[in-house]
């Protein structure tokens, strides 16, 4: 697989191996890695950059570890993307302008229906624009933390042993 980053890439595979066991790996070595953050609960761990190196685009690696009884391999789950309140807020941006092309649409129809000025078909102009200029500032963002983005996979590939992407295509295959 021919890997480009995406906005969140998603990637999930398993291993033969005890979530505890998996839990301790990724610890022990992110402790080992003093560049990392680490905040771990139950079968969940966040991985992030320290306050002092992060910028606006910095990513964060939520893993999830799951395991239906002791005799199956465990399941990990795992999401790159930037941080949740990076990512509320491009996805309030995004309602934010769909809003406005509804209300546009709405506002141009009732114009038309009238025979009036239809200067309401204007907003799902600008609503258009600035879902487009949301993109092309996603794309960017996905520029600059490309290589932290696979720096956290090294991360994990180096803490168990194993590389992610191939084995998340054998588990999706």
């Amino acid at each position: 697989m021919s890997y480009t980053p995406e906005f969140r890439p998603r990637f999930k595979f398993e291993l033969a191996r005890d979530n505890q066991e998996i839990s301790d790996s990724i610890l022990n070595y992110a402790k080992a890695d003093s560049g990392l953050h680490v905040r771990k609960t139950h079968h969940h761990i966040i991985l992030s950059y320290p306050i002092a190196q992060r910028h606006f685009w910095s990513p964060f690696l939520d893993i999830s570890i799951e395991q239906e009884s002791k005799s199956e391999p465990s399941l990990i789950r795992c999401l790159i993307g930037p941080a949740p309140n990076i990512w509320t807020m491009f996805m309030f941006i995004y309602g934010l302008f769909g809003f406005v092309g509804f209300i546009g649409l709405t506002l141009g129809l009732s114009q038309w229906t009238l025979k009036t000025d239809m200067w309401g078909f204007w907003l799902i102009l600008v609503s258009a624009v600035g879902m487009i200029a949301m993109y092309l500032v996603s794309l960017e963002g996905r520029k600059l933390a490309k290589d932290e983005m696979m720096a956290l996979k090294h991360h994990i590939d180096e803490a168990l042993g194993c590389d992610c992407f191939k084995l998340h295509d054998e588990f999706m295959a």
